[in-house]
């Protein structure tokens, strides 16, 4: 007998290339008028490969109208301690890197937009990600063909 679970996936996404750090890509965002993004208090976390892993996430709410949305990293870095007889040091750490959705590995952030969106909204919020420097190819992604959904959800 199987478990199934489903999920409600209620949100759309939009995943987006930038070389920019996390706090810049917020910063140059807030310049807007279409957005304010404050970090979020806790970071999203997952177990991966048996290690506790943080991905920086900023939430942007719009209460009166019911609805939010987040810019949230896809890349996330952590050290791996490697241990090796025949180093001169004890332990030695190697730098590794994961994603949140390791399907998407080509996208650096998503945006993720949750509650009452109307189409020409979402049209405007990709057109003025397409024209800020240093964001490439924002694209619109088809949540349902993710296999790691559940990674978007909190």
């Amino acid at each position: 007998m199987k478990l199934k679970i489903s999920h409600d996936i209620d949100f759309q996404l939009i995943g987006i290339q930038s070389e920019m750090k996390d706090y810049q890509f917020a910063y140059f965002l807030n310049r807007s008028t279409l957005f304010m993004f404050e970090r979020m208090i806790k970071d999203i976390s997952y177990m991966i490969n048996s290690k506790k892993i943080y991905f920086s996430a900023f939430e942007h709410r719009e209460i009166d109208l019911r609805r939010s949305s987040f810019l949230i990293k896809n890349r996330s870095f952590y050290s791996k301690p490697v241990n090796n007889a025949l180093n001169l040091f004890n332990e030695t750490r190697i730098k590794q890197s994961t994603f949140l959705i390791p399907e998407l590995k080509e996208f650096n952030y998503f945006m993720k937009f949750v509650g009452i969106w109307k189409k020409e909204e979402l049209l405007e919020q990709k057109k003025f990600l397409t024209n800020l420097p240093g964001v490439n190819s924002p694209t619109n992604i088809d949540v349902g063909r993710i296999k790691s959904i559940t990674n978007l959800i909190f």
